[in-house]
């Protein structure tokens, strides 16, 4: 089969293996949504905390003591969702001057080795967070209305985020290997394919 045919398609239900990638691709979108939605909703609660602050400060002459270290909470949980989000678009900075002038196959090769490399590193981060979350649990924010341990907002988004873009290398990874066997190209969550985003610059 030569690269880029679409494997020859039969009538009835789709294999097992295929509506399996289907679930996990709808659901990546899902979380992906949600990351998204979160983050705008932290992103609209720092821009109200810190006017809020400068009309308690310069109008009402009583600053509110807890506004800044609140909105630096939530712009470490946008970064790291952020970071989730970028890698469901594959998006995250990378040189591909060598590689987009590669055969499509090797390309993919390319990217799958990539892709174990990341692997790699966050496995190791899935190990080691748990028990830097267990050591800033032990210190409370200072400022905040109500205590809360530090480790929700310094280690746990790292660790969220970590989880998540876990499991999208875990998808993109089997996708790669799918494209690699069937000669056809792989596509990101919503279906646009890798390699026509790469040739644009996305």
């Amino acid at each position: 089969m030569r690269w880029g045919m679409s494997p020859p398609h039969f009538s009835g239900q789709r294999p097992a293996g295929e509506q399996i990638m289907d679930i996990f691709r709808k659901g990546l979108r899902v979380l992906e949504r949600i990351e998204i939605s979160i983050a705008m909703a932290l992103f609209v609660v720092i821009v109200f905390s810190i006017c809020a602050q400068v009309v308690f400060r310069y109008v009402l002459g009583s600053p509110l003591v807890w506004v800044e270290e609140a909105a630096t909470y939530a712009f470490i949980w946008i970064v790291f969702l952020g970071a989730a989000v970028g890698m469901k678009r594959l998006s995250h900075i990378k040189i591909e001057a060598l590689s987009l002038a590669m055969p499509v196959r090797a390309q993919g090769i390319l990217r799958l080795f990539g892709f174990l490399i990341m692997g790699f590193v966050l496995w190791r981060l899935l190990l080691a967070v748990p028990g830097v979350m267990a050591i800033e649990g032990r210190s409370m924010s200072v400022s905040l209305p109500i205590p809360v341990p530090r480790s929700w907002f310094y280690s746990m988004p790292l660790y969220v985020s970590t989880i998540s873009m876990a499991l999208t290398l875990l998808y993109y990874s089997l996708a790669q290997i799918i494209s690699l066997v069937r000669g056809t190209p792989m596509t990101f969550i919503d279906r646009t394919p890798v390699t026509e985003a790469a040739r644009e610059g996305i």
